[in-house]
């Protein structure tokens, strides 16, 4: 499957909520996955952003956001939240916003390399991750315009 698949708008918004909702339900298995839980939660957000982003420049695909954005199609498939962020324009509102701490000291400590991490965080520790998922969620989705 090649990086055109799954790159529409609808796709990365179904994405974002496939992915929190499976972060959530690892997360009630109990303390074997919250690393697993905390690594999708973190690529839902990734997924929201990218959405937003096509929507508000009006691309249909990935490729075309990088057109937009001017840069390497590579460079769209970052999971830098920040970098994102900072293209789609809105990462200083974001910071700057209620929800600005629970980005800065939670998710954007998202690493893709969690997902080969064996180390599990305590639940109190994952539970805090996904509400700060959830809250920036909220902004990302009230805040696309």
């Amino acid at each position: 499957m090649g990086r055109t698949a799954y790159s529409s708008p609808e796709d990365q918004r179904k994405a974002a909520l496939r992915r929190r909702a499976d972060a959530r339900r690892l997360l009630e298995a109990g303390a074997n996955h919250t690393r697993g839980a905390m690594y999708l939660a973190g690529y839902a957000v990734e997924c929201k952003i990218k959405a937003v982003a096509m929507e508000r420049f009006g691309c249909r695909t990935l490729a075309g956001l990088a057109q937009k954005w001017k840069v390497d199609e590579r460079d769209v498939y970052t999971h830098n939240l920040e970098v994102l962020l900072g293209r789609l324009g809105i990462l200083a509102r974001l910071q700057a916003s209620p929800v600005g701490s629970d980005f800065r000291f939670q998710v954007n400590r998202w690493r893709t390399s969690w997902r080969y991490d064996r180390h599990n965080p305590t639940l109190p520790q994952a539970n805090a991750f996904l509400d700060a998922v959830d809250r920036v969620l909220r902004w990302l989705e009230a805040n696309r315009c």
